[in-house]
């Protein structure tokens, strides 16, 4: 859904992108092809479709399935304002849910602070005096893909992860947001061909 036309790719440059196994992406072509989002045309390759469907689904597995498995930890900062000089991109860093959407739709007044962070968690941490707090009102996750260099997006994560993240917290300032970066950033993303 992040790179239109990808699905037509070798599986190879799908599994190098991805940076995964190339037995994964074969079953997970397979497993996208039985449940009807993925048709195989013959020589026009393969597409993508339902894809309604397929955001649907991914939105509500991501927090209960991959999420979980990515988290850090949660933190707090020793002012609420330290985020919006914050610059997490020199820490391979980027803002997810609340920050992200704010910075996204200037709508949103960010509560829960989402970090999506790579290899430099700990300077991350250090540079920006965050100290762990469970009731803190910052979440750090491990980033769970890598940075494509045509994205000019790098100091938010892809508008359908903040989707995801602001649909997770049931929360109902954070849907109506999540319903505007729908319709300005998702909506031509699953138009159907």
């Amino acid at each position: 859904l992040c790179h239109p036309g990808f699905e037509r790719r070798t599986y190879r440059e799908i599994a190098a992108a991805a940076n995964t196994a190339l037995g994964t992406i074969n079953w997970t072509m397979r497993d996208l092809m039985m449940m009807g989002f993925v048709v195989n045309m013959g020589k026009r390759g393969r597409r993508l479709i339902k894809k309604a469907d397929i955001l649907e689904q991914w939105v509500v597995a991501y927090p209960q399935q991959l999420k979980p498995k990515q988290f850090i930890g949660v933190y707090k900062a020793d002012r609420y304002e330290w985020w919006r000089d914050a610059d997490l991109a020199q820490f391979d860093a980027q803002w997810g849910g609340e920050p992200a959407a704010a910075k996204l739709t200037q709508y949103l007044k960010p509560e829960r602070l989402t970090i999506y962070t790579g290899e430099r968690i700990q300077e991350l941490i250090l540079r920006n005096k965050l100290r762990k707090d469970p009731r803190g009102n910052i979440e750090i996750v491990k980033r769970f893909w890598t940075f494509d260099p045509q994205d000019t997006r790098r100091e938010t994560v892809h508008p359908l992860l903040v989707y995801a993240d602001l649909i997770a917290t049931a929360n109902d300032r954070n849907i109506e947001t999540a319903k505007l970066i729908y319709d300005r950033e998702l909506a031509e993303l699953i138009r159907e061909d």
